[in-house]
């Protein structure tokens, strides 16, 4: 593969590593609604081992769809991107060794099974063979350029790898942490969500602050004039969306234990508005030299840009979907929840909401033995839905099930569970969350899967812009992911 003539190498492999990539994003979101909707937890994402096993692959993959395109555009970071591919698939036939060989404690994972024996063996077997192909083809994987500024796209690049790397590591260590501790030490520590949020939040945010910059900056260097020019319109938007949100009332003063995760979130809500208009200024320039050329309105001048360089702007359309999907994870730092046994007539006040129980019975079937409670919901005082939240327990499995009832909206979710009856009074138990922005989630990936078809699609014409075509003043985009 590495023969081919030029980068031609590079561009298959890129095409290939974008479906791939996403079909593991579809299915590390699925798996998130999946524990949202149906384990009754009131979370999406805790952090298990075999929810990092199938994260650390995207994280690299994901660096490889970044840096792939400096070596296309630059001949830069061949040993690298060579190197990211190799590290994606070991790390994908980790994580089966940790799913399949029980060797790390999670709820999701097989029990121990002398299969991991095989895939330990496999994985050091593969990892031989790419130390053998790098040797023998680094020939063909010298530089032809090197980094001339750290005000460049390039070096967006190149922060964007390490940072995602970084991410990666943590994971990829929390994750071991029993294995290595109980091998050193002969007792196995492990380590929770307190840990990686600590580490990955702010990792999180200086990528989302990459993903706004990179567009705004050129190949080999960045002039100052450039800089002044391409950034005013996203900080306002930063600074403008901050002050709002003070003004609404999201600070970090007063507020206790929660101070540190408002503060993220605040942070996340106000970089995300600087990447969406750095983003919307790139098509809407693009836009207006496609009006300019051929007439056409600004609607239409935007989806003829679009298919002419369905790479380049589909990339951008992923961005765009990252950025909401960070909208809807700095939700959660507004989450509320309560617990109360409900009798008929009893109400539960959460937020702006008020849930009255109307009733609660129990029923059985050959399948299952079922106790749930009917709640009125309320909303400022105007009933909006009823719910219905749900405990059964299956007769063949001898095991209980929660069925959630969630009232979604775009503003916040209305996630209520059914606990159990206290045996004392036989009242039933009822939980209940209220998660904003939880929708935002799921609408992000969306996003992200029209956006990733969208940049495999064949352009209408070759990438390469004809000296006449080009506007002076308008910077060269990223490329997308």
């Amino acid at each position: 593969m590495m023969k081919y003539p030029g980068e031609k190498w590079i561009r298959i492999t890129r095409n290939w590593t974008m479906v791939t990539w996403l079909f593991l994003t579809c299915g590390i979101f699925l798996g998130a609604h999946w524990a949202y909707s149906v384990l009754g937890w009131g979370g999406y994402w805790g952090w298990d081992p075999v929810e990092n096993a199938s994260l650390m692959p995207w994280l690299t993959g994901t660096a490889f769809l970044h840096s792939c395109m400096m070596q296309e555009k630059r001949g830069m970071m061949k040993v690298w991107n060579v190197w990211l591919i190799f590290t994606t698939f070991l790390l994908c036939i980790l994580g089966t060794l940790l799913t399949r060989s029980g060797i790390v404690s999670s709820v999701h994972a097989f029990a121990q099974s002398s299969i991991g024996t095989w895939f330990t063996t496999f994985l050091l077997i593969t990892f031989g063979v790419c130390l053998f192909v790098f040797f023998r083809q680094r020939g063909h994987l010298k530089a032809e350029h090197k980094l001339e500024s750290l005000v460049s796209r390039e070096s967006s690049f190149m922060f964007n790898n390490l940072i995602l790397l970084a991410a990666c590591f943590t994971v990829l260590w929390g994750t071991l942490f029993p294995v290595l501790s109980e091998y050193v030490t002969g007792s196995k520590v492990t380590v929770g969500a307190p840990f990686y949020n600590r580490v990955n939040l702010p990792i999180g945010l200086f990528l989302l602050f990459l993903t706004g910059i990179g567009p705004l900056l050129a190949w080999r260097s960045t002039s100052l004039k450039s800089i002044r020019r391409n950034f005013v319109l996203p900080s306002i938007a930063v600074a403008a969306t901050a002050i709002v949100l003070i003004a609404c009332g999201i600070h970090p003063w007063g507020q206790g234990d929660d101070a540190q995760s408002i503060i993220f979130s605040l942070i996340c809500f106000s970089l995300s508005a600087g990447v969406i208009t750095a983003i919307l200024a790139e098509f809407l320039r693009g836009a207006h030299v496609v009006h300019v050329q051929t007439g056409k309105n600004i609607a239409s001048s935007t989806i003829l840009l679009t298919r002419r360089n369905t790479r380049r702007y589909g990339g951008y359309i992923v961005h765009f979907g990252v950025v909401v999907i960070f909208i809807g994870i700095a939700g959660g730092a507004f989450n509320q929840s309560k617990e109360m046994e409900m009798g008929f007539g009893d109400s539960l006040q959460v937020g702006s909401y008020t849930l009255v129980c109307e009733s609660f019975s129990q029923d059985s079937n050959p399948n299952f033995d079922t106790e749930y409670a009917l709640l009125n919901v309320f909303h400022n005082g105007k009933k909006i839905t009823q719910l219905a939240p749900e405990r059964r327990f299956y007769t063949a499995s001898q095991q209980p099930s929660t069925i959630v009832a969630n009232h979604s909206t775009l503003q916040r979710d209305l996630y209520v569970i059914y606990e159990g009856r206290n045996p004392d009074t036989d009242r039933p138990i009822i939980k209940v969350f209220l998660n904003p922005l939880i929708a935002w989630i799921w609408i992000g990936v969306a996003i992200i899967v029209f956006g990733t078809f969208v940049a495999l699609v064949p352009a209408l014409q070759p990438g390469t812009v004809t000296a006449a075509a080009k506007v002076p003043a308008a910077p060269v985009p990223t490329g997308g992911v």
